[in-house]
């Protein structure tokens, strides 16, 4: 029972470890998916957070543009249609002056009807800084004629009827001047109902300027050097699908399909327009000591001198108005934005974003496939580790069993040539044996059984040797020399056995580069298994002969019953002995193959193995040296002596 645990300890023990290994696949492929949405959820508002500042920050420059190019108006509550201060102003001090590319003033002259309707258009001329009579332009005549025809605004209840503050014609901004606000009897709002015509600003944006200096700056500014590459931005006419700008240079990646982020923009945002005109009754009251405080008070883009003729533009924001000036003309825009606007949505156009690699989908699946392989490396190789340790300590038991058999049967081998020896040696000390053939006799048995035990010894010493990395010193040698050396050495086994030994060989010398003495051993010990395993009939077969012209091969075939196929994977493994030798109870420490394919292999050379029901083959293939003179053989044993590095033995 203890021993059943012991051995079924470690396969609980990796089956535990496997379940965890297990757990750990589970949970992190749950969590790495968490993290994977969290990272798109967070790309995805960063994207969005981006895209948003941007359209807003063009959209604010579209509606400073609006407010700045309002009509100026002086102290007294009328129009004065010729200023110009306000369009100069725009050109030397807004941040972005070439937004504009023209600016137009319209005037409408109610006729019989709209159709009877008159308009004269004049433009106005930076370098003489003046308003010039022209005639309608290509550019803008669609918008002329739209707002031609167009019913005539009503300011009975509010303004209702305007016309949207950005034209797809041009494009342009559409700037009203409505009647002049003035303040009624109870501080009502009312409007002015002269016959005068009805006016409007128009400024011609430039698309160019937009999409060459405008878009690209706003684009570096909102997304970063880093991130300017990281997506492709693609700007549309919302109305007819053309494209505007484009990031890449490539036109075949302009047009994005599924975009990872998409928002509508180009539109004035009249709600806004507190960011231009800024009203602080107190701070104007206290910035003017001794001066009463005008009637609507308002400081534009901060504090002003006091309103009047002789009052300097402000450096940062359009011209300082009188009474019924920025307090009340916002009002009136923005009753113009939520009453006056139609139907139909501002946005011109339409950005859309995509990440370079396709999609933000695609970029968080590639980052999980990424972390996938780098998780589920380190599992396997926590998985292959533990397999390793597992093997290795199953090998290690097998091993440890091996050499305990090693050691037993070693001890049993040892035991049977020393208790012959002993028994003889006893014989021949006693006196018990006299006669001269019988002391003979007792010697010869002496001698065989020392030999068995000096061949047991050495086996174990030459697997030593091996282990601990010793190499063979090699030198030209006959390939048949070799194998007569070993039929010699095996002389008193075959004369013992009376087995025959039926030897083949080329008549030219087959010279091979080898240790003699070492490669002679292994010949020897594959006749010594031939001997024990080669069956009734007593026979050995030898054979040197070329082998592809490369190699040199030294067979040894028996007529014994063959190797069990389930032993031939193991047969060159150390102390491995197969199910023959157990069974037939066939002497032996399971060295004498692994020290063959040890010693081959030394030599560059292999092993093959033939075994069937009538016999086997074993044939050592060895590289032939037929450019190198032979040397004689070095006189010494064939056994390795006791570790000693000696010339022509393991060194």
């Amino acid at each position: 029972m203890q021993l059943m645990t012991r051995r079924s300890g470690p396969l609980l023990l990796a089956g535990l470890l496997a379940a965890l290994l297990l757990v750990l696949a589970s949970l992190q492929w749950r969590w790495l998916g968490q993290i994977s949405a969290d990272e798109r959820d967070r790309m995805q508002a960063s994207l969005r957070s981006h895209v948003e500042d941007f359209t807003q920050e063009f959209d604010r420059e579209l509606t400073r543009a609006y407010f700045w190019l309002q009509v100026d108006r002086g102290p007294s509550p009328t129009v004065d249609a010729s200023s110009t201060g306000h369009f100069q102003r725009w050109f030397t001090q807004a941040p972005h002056p070439g937004l504009v590319r023209a600016i137009h003033v319209l005037s409408i002259h109610p006729g019989a009807g709209t159709t009877g309707s008159t308009v004269t258009l004049s433009t106005y001329d930076r370098s003489r800084d003046a308003l010039v009579g022209s005639t309608v332009p290509d550019d803008v005549a669609a918008l002329v004629e739209r707002l031609r025809v167009q019913p005539v605004p009503t300011f009975d209840k509010g303004p209702t009827g305007m016309p949207a503050p950005v034209a797809s014609e041009g494009p342009a901004l559409v700037i009203p001047r409505p009647p002049v606000p003035v303040v009624g009897a109870g501080g009502a709002i009312v409007f002015s109902r002269d016959e005068r015509p009805w006016d409007y600003t128009i400024a011609v944006l430039d698309t160019a300027y937009m999409r060459e200096a405008f878009l690209p700056e706003l684009l570096k500014r909102h997304f970063g050097e880093g991130k300017a590459s990281t997506y492709r931005v693609s700007v549309v006419d919302r109305q007819s699908g053309a494209p505007v700008f484009c990031s890449d240079g490539a036109a075949s990646r302009c047009t994005i399909a599924k975009p990872d982020a998409s928002e509508s923009f180009f539109e004035v945002r009249m709600r806004e327009f507190n960011r231009f005109v800024v009203v602080d009754d107190r701070r104007t009251q206290q910035g003017r000591p001794g001066q009463a405080r005008p009637a609507d008070g308002p400081v534009v883009a901060g504090a002003l001198p006091p309103p009047g003729p002789a009052a300097p533009p402000h450096a940062g924001g359009p011209p300082h108005p009188g009474p019924g000036g920025p307090r009340m003309q916002v009002n009136v825009l923005r009753q113009m934005d939520d009453r006056g606007r139609r139907g139909d949505h501002q946005e011109l156009w339409r950005a859309n974003f995509a990440h370079n690699a396709g999609s933000l989908e695609a970029v968080v699946a590639t980052t999980r496939r990424r972390n996938l392989f780098v998780s589920t490396s380190v599992l396997l190789l926590l998985g292959a580790s533990m397999s390793m340790l597992l093997i290795s300590s199953t090998r290690a038991r097998k091993l440890a069993a091996q050499q305990m058999e090693f050691v037993a049967g070693v001890s049993h081998e040892l035991r049977t040539p020393l208790a012959v020896i002993r028994s003889a040696a006893e014989n021949l000390a006693d006196g018990v044996v006299g006669d001269t053939a019988q002391v003979q006799r007792y010697g010869q048995l002496i001698a065989s059984e020392g030999r068995r035990l000096t061949e047991m010894v050495e086996q174990v010493m030459e697997f030593a040797g091996f282990d601990a990395g010793r190499t063979l010193d090699t030198r030209p040698v006959a390939a048949v020399e070799v194998a007569q050396t070993a039929v010699e050495a095996s002389g008193p086994l075959l004369t013992q056995t009376d087995t025959h030994v039926d030897f083949e060989s080329p008549d030219t010398p087959l010279v091979i580069k080898a240790n003699h003495p070492a490669l002679a051993r292994s010949v020897q010990n594959l006749i010594s298994n031939a001997v024990k395993y080669g069956g009734p009939d007593r026979w050995v077969g030898l054979r040197v002969a070329p082998r592809d012209g490369r190699m040199v091969a030294i067979s040894v075939s028996d007529h014994g019953d063959g190797i069990p196929e389930q032993d031939l994977p193991r047969i060159f493994e150390p102390f491995f002995r197969g199910r023959h030798a157990t069974d037939g109870h066939v002497p032996g420490s399971g060295l004498g193959l692994s020290l063959v394919d040890r010693i081959v292999r030394q030599h560059g050379g292999r092993v093959e193995v033939q075994s069937s029901a009538r016999g086997t083959t074993f044939t050592l293939l060895v590289p032939s040296a037929p450019d190198l003179p032979v040397t004689a053989p070095v006189d010494e044993p064939l056994v390795v002596d006791s570790g000693l590095a000696r010339r022509g033995q393991l060194s």
